[in-house]
């Protein structure tokens, strides 16, 4: 999916704003939302999981604490690496959003 949304952000780049018709603006505006909606709708996929992720890990660390068993806070660390794994994930995502809401942008003041 990110390909995908490299090659349309790619496609926006060589776009010359000077030449295309007011109706070329508004189809690419409208393509732009369509985008923007796709990659907010990867951002909750992306969410839901960094979430869960989140409470078991907070729910093994506090068990750790409790009766401080070494396999608890083994669990807590493996469930931390998976959390930020899903963040950097996340993290992509919402730099391809930040793109895609500066070229909206660029196309309204046009």
């Amino acid at each position: 999916m990110e390909k995908h949304f490299r090659d349309f952000i790619r496609h926006l780049e060589k776009l010359d704003l000077d030449v295309i018709s007011e109706e070329e603006v508004l189809e690419e505006r409208e393509k732009l939302k369509i985008k923007l909606e796709e990659v907010h709708h990867e951002m909750v996929q992306n969410l839901i999981p960094m979430t869960g992720t989140f409470i078991c890990m907070s729910i093994f660390l506090a068990a750790g604490f409790s009766n401080m068993f070494i396999g608890s806070f083994i669990c807590a660390g493996v469930f931390a690496i998976i959390c930020i794994w899903l963040l950097s994930g996340y993290k992509a995502l919402r730099d391809t959003e930040r793109q895609l809401r500066t070229y909206i942008d660029k196309l309204t003041i046009q």
